[in-house]
């Protein structure tokens, strides 16, 4: 399972409860490199508009004007990241997190036990939209390639991520 807005989407979870907060503006996080200010993670608004981690801060603004910033916070996606990974174990008692973005879940033999794995993972991925987090789901025979297919959109076998929802 990829989380590839882990860390804006935490950044609206904690900033939901403001009058003034647009849980769906754009927004990145931001990182230094040397003299360099980069972006680090860019939300799917900011991506749809050009912007992409790495892109300097500069090029970023030049783009999108009211883009809202935050400074990277490590600690908190891998704390969010270990927490996920927590409740995972409904699922599977083998989870493992593969920081910065992403969860292995090892559901050999477990996925009868809620319907199948189209039923666990829309499960899943009702759960974490609950939660206001999105996910790309994957299944494959070995946790490498699932994290590759869940970074290519796919579900596994070929087929697009939606066959599995």
């Amino acid at each position: 399972m990829l989380l590839p807005w882990l860390p804006t989407e935490r950044l609206w979870r904690l900033t939901a409860a403001l009058p003034e907060a647009l849980p769906h503006a754009p927004l990145a996080t931001s990182r230094t490199d040397g003299q360099a200010l980069l972006l680090a993670a860019v939300c799917p608004a900011a991506a749809a508009e050009g912007l992409a981690p790495g892109m300097s801060m500069a090029d970023a603004r030049a783009l999108l004007p009211g883009l809202a910033v935050h400074p990277e916070d490590l600690a908190a996606d891998a704390a969010l990241l270990g927490w996920l990974a927590d409740a995972c174990g409904r699922y599977t008692p083998l989870v493992a997190a593969v920081p910065p973005q992403a969860l292995v879940l090892d559901i050999t033999g477990a996925a009868h036990l809620h319907g199948g794995e189209a039923a666990l993972a829309a499960d899943l991925r009702a759960r974490l939209a609950r939660h206001g987090l999105s996910a790309r789901l994957a299944l494959a025979g070995n946790p490498a390639a699932a994290l590759a297919l869940a970074g290519f959109g796919l579900a596994g076998f070929g087929e697009p991520e939606a066959a599995l929802a």
